[in-house]
């Protein structure tokens, strides 16, 4: 009965889980700055829209007097809920005084939570760059503001 419990206990600890979608946070006087940016991919309609436009968002901010360190927040329960099949895009950009790095991650939503889906980044053709994702039955290329979804 205990053990029941404390199963129950740990299902709900994880539902609670929040995911950081947003953050600003900058330092230094040379622009550094660490910002991340979350997208959601719907394979289905072909677009692509901010991930606070979809589910409940918490906003927390701890500016200094110079510097932004500003985060949001969703809870994994609800991205399951409302985003399940769709594919979320996470954008890391990364400043430091002497150079930039930007990174991109993709990740399907299933009901058992988020998985990490790899893809083919940075190609380039007569449109400009984007990243191909290959899911079962499709191929998805995203473009900097724009989703074509190709069938297999």
């Amino acid at each position: 009965m205990v053990e029941e419990q404390e199963q129950v206990q740990v299902q709900e600890q994880e539902q609670d889980k929040e995911l950081l979608i947003w953050k600003r946070d900058t330092w230094g006087s040379f622009g550094q700055h660490s910002n991340i940016y979350t997208f959601v991919i719907d394979p289905e309609t072909s677009e692509i829209k901010a991930i606070y436009e979809l589910v409940t968002v918490r906003h927390e901010n701890r500016d200094s007097s110079k510097n932004y360190h500003r985060y949001t927040y969703a809870k994994l329960s609800e991205i399951i809920s409302k985003l399940n099949g769709k594919i979320i895009k996470s954008v890391h950009d990364y400043k430091s005084s002497r150079k930039r790095v930007i990174s991109v991650s993709y990740y399907l939503v299933t009901s058992e939570g988020l998985k990490e889906i790899k893809a083919e980044k940075s190609l380039k053709d007569n449109k400009g760059f984007f990243d191909k994702i290959e899911l079962d039955d499709k191929v998805v290329i995203v473009r900097k503001d724009s989703v074509e979804v190709i069938k297999k």
